[in-house]
C-alpha cells in the first residue's frame, strides 16, 4: 500500500521489520522503488533477495527489467537476461516483453530481435514493444516492415503505434508510405484521434503534400494547439506563407491563443519573402498578439529581416533581444557575411566571445564564407587558428568552409594543404577543391583531381559534374568532356536541365559547335531560357551568325523569355552580318522587354550599329546611356574608328579621360587605330607613348601592329620597319601583315618580300601572304617572281579565299560571288550592272587595265566584281533614295572604289561598305576614308 502510494520511506520500514519476507514482499519494495524512481536501488533490492535463497518469480523479473530499462545499462539487462534463461522464465511472454523492452531501451536491438525470434507466444504487446524498439532506435524502414506485418496478422494497434510509424514515414519523407498507412488508419477508425492527426498532417507536410495535409486537418475533431502548430510549421517548410498566414489568422478567430511554437512557425513562413514592407507588416502583427517573444519568436524575426536583406532592421531586432543565445548570435553573423559585411561579421564575432559564449562550427563556417578575397586572407587564416582552437579541425563542415575560403583568397596552396589534411573528406569536400583549382585557373589539376575524385569511390552529384565540364576549356579538353557526358547519362542525370547545359556549354568552348547543336536538338528532354542562349551564344561566337539568327526565332515561338545573355548574342550575330534591319527590330523587343538599360545590351547596341555602318544609331545609343563603362567608350571609339572618324575618336577618347573612366588595352587599339585611318601620325605617337606614361599599360603587339599601320599607310615605309626592329618582343604575323600590306599599296618590292618571308615563317600557309607578294610582283612588271609565288601556292596547295559581298533586303541575306549567276534575279542583276557600266563610261571613268590583268587579290570578270553586283541588287530591289549597305569579306579594289564614288553621284544614293579594313562611306561622288585606306 504504502509503495504504490508513492510512500517509500513507509514502505521500507515495514519492510524492514518483517520477520519473514517472501517473493511477493521482495517483489512489492522492488516495484516501489521503480514506482519512486529509483531503479539502481530496485536493482540492489533484487540481487540481495537472491542472495537470501528467495527465488524471482515473473513479477519480480518484470520489474527488474523495467529498472534494467530506465538505467539503460546493456550488462545489467544481460545479466538478468541470464537469471531469467537460469529460473525457465524464458517462455513467459510478459518476461520476454520485458526483455525486449530493456534491450530496446539500452539500444541494442539486435538483442531484442532475437529475443522476439524466439519468443515461443507473442500477444499485442509483443510486437508494439518491438515497433517501438524499432522506432527509438532509428531502424525506420524495418519498422514500417514490422507494422506492415502486424495489420496482416491484425495485432491490435493504438494511437501512439500510428502515430510513431507515421513521424517514421515523415522523417523519410515516404509519401506513399505513409498514404498507405493513413488508409489503414482509416479503416481502423483512428484517424480522429488528434494525435495521430497531428502526426499525419506533420507527415504529409514533410512530403510536400500540403493538399492532403489541410484535408486531415479540416476533417480532425478537438484541434489542439499542436494540431495549429503542426498545420502552420508545415506552410512554413514549404514555402506558402499565405496558408500559414490563413490558417494563424482561423486559430485566432477560434478563441485558441498561440503559443511561442505557433508565433516562431508562422514567422518563419514568411522567411523568404524578400520584401522589408512585408516583414515590417507581419512584426507588427505579432507585437499586437505579444510583446513577449520567446528565443525562438525573436530568432525567426532576426532570419526574416537578414533574408529580406535588411540587415539594419535584424541588428535592431539583435540588440533587442534581452539575452542573446548562440542562435541569435549566428542569425546575425550569417547575416553581415551573407550581404559582404565581413568586418561587421567579425566585430560581432569578437563581441559574442567577450559575452562568453563559444562559437559552434555554424558561427565559423559563415566567418569563413565572409572571407572570399584576398584583401580577407589574413582574417581566414586567424579564423582558421579560432577554428583549431575550439576544436573543430576534424569538423567536415568548417573543414570544407576552410578549403574554400583558401580557394576564394587566392591561396591554392593552403587549400590544398587543407584538402589533403582533412581526416574526413565527402562529396563537398572535393567539390570544394575542384572548383578552388577551377577559380585560380588551375584547369588540368581539376581535372586530375576528378578522376582522384572517381578512385577514391565517391559518389559524384551535378555539382562535380559542372565543375569539371567548367574546367573542360579547349579542344584538347573534348574526350575529357565526352567521358564526363557519358557519365553523366549513365548516372541517370540527362534529366538536369542545368547540367545539360554545361555540357552544350562545355561542347562549344571546345570548339565542336557541332556536337553541342546535336546535344542541344536531339538528346536534351527539356530546355529553358539558359539552353537556348547557351546555343545562340555558341553560334555567334563561331561566327553562325544566321544560325543564331534562326535560332532567336525558335526560341520565342518556344515562349522562352530572352534575357540579356541572350540579347548581347543576337545583337553580335547582326553585327556580324550587318543585319541593320533585324538589328532594329530585336532592339525594339529589347525596350519591350525592358532590357535597354542594361549596360551590357547597351554596350551591345553600340558595336551592333557601328558594324551595320549606322555610326549615327551607334551615336544615339551611346549619347542615351545613362551608365557607360570602359567597355561602352571602347565600342564607341572602334567604331568611330573603323568609320574614318578620327577626329571625334580623339576627342571621344579624351572626354573618356575627363569623366574618369580609365582606358584599358583595347581602348588603345580603338584610338591608335582612329589615328592610322586619319593620318594622324602626331597623335598616334603620343598615344602610345601615353599609354605606359600615363596608365601603365604595357604595349601589345596589337598596338605596335596599328602604329605600323600608321606609319607605313603614310608612306613612311623605313620608319614603319624600324619600329618593328625596336619592339622588345618578336614580331608576330599581325606586324608583318600589315606592313606586307603597306608596301603592296606603295610598291616597296624589296622591303615587302622581306615582310612576306618573315610572315611565311610564322604562317607558312597564309593565303594572304602569298596573295600581296605577288601582286607587288605583279604591279611592277615582276613576272618571274609572280610566277614562282603561284607555283608555291599551288605546290603548298595554299587556295585563294574567293571574294564574296552580302546585301540584306527585307530581312533577308544575299551572298554574291564574282561573276554569279545563281540569283534569282540574275537577268535583272546584270543588265543594271550594264547600265551602270555604260553611265560610268559616259562620265569619264575607265577601268584600270593594270590592275585587272595583275591582281589576284581581286576577283575575275572585273566588271562583275562581287561588290558591283550586290550594288545593282540593292538598286534594283530598294526604294529610291535610301541607303545601301554591303559587306565585304575582301579589301575593295581600288577600281570599284573608284567606281563606287561616281556611281553614288549618279543614282543620287548613299552607299556602305564593309571591306575587311574598314567602313567605307561612299556619298555624292565621295568616300569618307578621304582616300586614305
Amino acid at each position: 500500500m504504502y509503495a504504490k502510494s508513492g510512500n517509500l520511506a513507509n514502505a521500507c520500514q515495514v519492510f524492514d521489520k518483517m520477520a519473514t519476507r517472501d517473493a511477493v514482499s521482495w517483489n512489492s519494495i522492488i516495484a516501489g522503488h521503480l514506482i519512486c524512481g529509483h531503479a539502481e536501488e530496485a536493482l540492489d533490492l533484487f540481487c540481495k533477495m537472491q542472495r537470501v535463497g528467495v527465488c524471482p518469480t515473473q513479477s519480480t523479473f518484470a520489474s527488474v527489467l523495467v529498472a534494467c530499462a530506465d538505467m539503460g545499462v546493456l550488462e545489467y539487462s544481460k545479466g538478468v537476461h541470464t537469471q531469467i534463461m537460469k529460473y525457465g522464465f524464458q517462455i513467459d511472454v510478459c518476461v520476454d516483453n520485458g526483455l525486449v523492452n530493456a534491450y530496446d531501451r539500452c539500444g541494442s536491438i539486435e538483442d531484442a530481435c532475437r529475443v522476439f525470434e524466439k519468443m515461443h507466444e507473442r500477444d499485442d504487446v509483443s510486437w508494439r514493444v518491438m515497433l517501438t524498439g524499432h522506432l527509438q532506435n532509428g531502424h525506420i524502414e524495418k519498422a514500417l516492415k514490422l507494422i506492415k506485418q502486424m495489420l496482416r496478422l491484425g495485432v491490435g494497434l493504438d494511437e501512439f503505434n500510428f502515430s510513431g510509424v507515421i513521424s517514421a514515414c515523415a522523417s523519410l519523407e515516404s509519401g506513399e508510405q505513409g498514404r498507405q498507412f493513413h488508409a489503414a488508419i482509416m479503416k481502423i477508425g483512428f484517424e480522429s484521434d488528434v494525435s495521430v492527426g497531428n502526426a499525419l498532417i506533420s507527415m504529409y507536410a514533410k512530403s510536400k503534400s500540403m493538399e492532403n495535409a489541410r484535408q486531415v486537418f479540416d476533417r480532425l475533431h478537438g484541434r489542439d494547439v499542436v494540431s495549429w502548430n503542426t498545420m502552420i510549421a508545415g506552410y512554413a517548410q514549404n514555402g506558402c506563407a499565405d496558408g500559414a498566414a490563413k490558417v494563424f489568422s482561423q486559430m485566432q478567430q477560434t478563441g485558441l491563443k498561440p503559443n511561442e511554437s505557433t508565433i516562431a512557425s508562422f514567422i518563419r513562413s514568411w522567411s523568404s519573402i524578400n520584401s522589408l514592407e512585408k516583414a515590417k507588416q507581419i512584426h507588427a502583427q505579432i507585437t499586437k498578439i505579444t510583446n513577449d517573444l520567446g528565443f525562438s519568436s525573436e530568432n525567426a524575426l532576426l532570419s526574416m529581416y537578414v533574408k529580406c536583406g535588411s540587415i539594419d532592421y535584424a541588428r535592431n531586432v539583435f540588440e533587442n533581444i534581452p539575452k542573446q543565445n548562440l542562435i541569435s548570435w549566428n542569425a546575425m553573423i550569417a547575416g553581415f557575411a551573407q550581404h559582404g559585411y565581413a568586418n561587421e561579421a567579425l566585430y560581432h564575432f569578437n563581441e559574442m566571445q567577450m559575452e562568453g559564449i563559444h562559437a559552434n562550427n555554424v558561427t565559423l563556417t559563415s566567418l569563413l564564407n565572409a572571407c572570399s578575397t584576398p584583401e580577407s586572407l589574413e582574417n581566414g587564416k586567424q579564423l582558421h587558428s579560432n577554428v583549431v582552437k575550439a576544436g573543430l579541425d576534424t569538423n567536415i563542415l568548417v573543414g570544407n568552409a576552410l578549403v574554400d575560403m583558401y580557394a576564394k583568397c587566392k591561396d591554392i596552396e593552403d587549400a590544398c594543404r587543407q584538402f589533403i589534411g582533412m581526416t574526413e573528406r565527402d562529396v563537398v569536400s572535393w567539390n570544394m577543391a575542384i572548383a578552388g583549382y577551377i577559380q585560380n585557373g588551375y584547369y588540368k589539376e581539376a581535372l586530375v583531381l576528378f578522376w582522384e575524385m572517381q578512385q577514391a569511390g565517391m559518389i559524384l552529384n551535378q555539382f562535380t559534374l559542372a565543375n569539371v565540364l567548367s574546367a573542360c576549356l579547349i579542344p584538347e579538353d573534348l574526350e575529357k568532356g565526352k567521358q564526363v557526358h557519358a557519365h553523366l547519362i549513365k548516372t541517370g542525370f540527362e534529366f538536369d536541365v542545368a547540367l545539360m547545359n554545361a555540357l552544350v556549354t562545355m561542347y562549344i568552348k571546345c570548339g565542336s559547335l557541332g556536337e553541342a547543336y546535336e546535344l542541344f536538338f536531339r538528346e536534351m528532354p527539356t530546355r529553358d531560357a539558359i539552353s537556348w542562349s547557351t546555343m545562340i551564344a555558341g553560334c555567334a561566337q563561331y561566327r553562325y551568325s544566321e544560325m543564331a539568327l534562326k535560332l532567336s526565332c525558335q526560341m520565342h515561338l518556344a515562349g522562352m523569355k530572352m534575357n540579356q545573355m541572350t540579347f548581347a548574342s543576337v545583337l553580335r550575330a547582326c553585327a556580324t552580318l550587318a543585319a541593320l534591319e533585324q538589328g532594329k527590330q530585336f532592339h525594339a523587343l529589347i525596350i519591350k522587354n525592358g532590357s535597354d538599360s542594361d549596360m551590357s545590351v547597351c554596350n551591345a547596341f553600340v558595336t551592333m550599329y557601328a558594324k551595320c555602318a549606322s555610326i549615327e544609331d551607334a551615336c544615339r545609343v551611346f549619347d542615351k546611356s545613362d551608365k557607360r563603362d570602359v567597355i561602352t567608350w571602347n565600342a564607341m571609339i572602334a567604331g568611330l574608328a573603323q568609320h574614318g572618324q578620327g577626329k571625334q575618336a580623339v576627342d571621344l577618347f579624351e572626354q573618356m579621360q575627363l569623366v574618369g573612366i580609365k582606358p584599358n588595352h583595347l581602348t588603345y587599339v580603338g584610338i591608335l587605330s582612329a589615328c592610322s585611318h586619319g593620318g594622324m601620325i602626331e597623335k598616334g605617337h603620343y598615344f602610345f607613348d601615353s599609354m605606359v606614361r600615363d596608365h601603365g599599360i604595357r604595349p601589345r603587339e596589337e598596338h605596335y601592329s596599328c602604329m605600323v599601320d600608321l606609319l607605313a599607310r603614310a608612306g613612311q615605309l623605313v620608319d614603319a620597319e624600324s619600329f618593328i626592329n625596336k619592339m622588345p618582343f618578336k614580331p608576330g604575323p599581325l606586324v608583318w601583315r600589315t606592313l606586307l600590306s603597306a608596301c603592296r599599296i606603295h610598291g616597296n618590292v624589296e622591303l615587302g618580300k622581306r615582310s612576306a618571308e618573315c610572315l611565311l615563317k610564322l604562317e607558312p600557309q597564309d593565303t594572304a601572304t602569298y596573295v600581296l607578294l605577288s601582286n607587288i610582283y605583279a604591279s611592277t612588271g615582276r613576272w618571274n617572281d609572280r610566277a614562282h609565288v603561284r607555283k608555291m601556292m599551288k605546290d603548298r596547295r595554299v587556295n585563294k579565299e574567293p571574294g564574296c559581298s552580302w546585301i540584306q533586303v527585307k530581312n533577308r541575306m544575299h551572298t554574291f560571288l564574282a561573276g554569279d549567276r545563281s540569283h534569282p534575279q540574275t537577268q535583272e542583276i546584270y543588265a543594271e550592272v550594264e547600265r551602270l557600266n555604260k553611265q560610268l563610261e559616259e562620265v569619264g571613268h575607265g577601268t584600270d587595265r593594270n590592275l585587272v590583268l595583275h591582281d589576284i587579290t581581286q576577283e575575275p570578270s572585273f566588271h562583275h566584281h562581287s561588290e558591283k553586283l550586290a550594288i545593282a541588287f540593292g538598286l534594283i530591289s530598294t526604294i529610291s533614295g535610301t541607303p545601301i549597305r554591303i559587306i565585304k569579306n575582301l579589301r575593295v579594289c581600288s577600281d570599284c572604289h573608284t567606281a563606287i564614288k561616281f556611281i553614288s553621284k549618279i543614282v543620287s544614293r548613299e552607299f556602305v561598305v564593309r571591306d575587311a579594313h574598314r567602313f567605307h562611306h561612299f556619298n555624292n561622288g565621295t568616300c569618307s576614308c578621304g582616300e586614305y585606306w
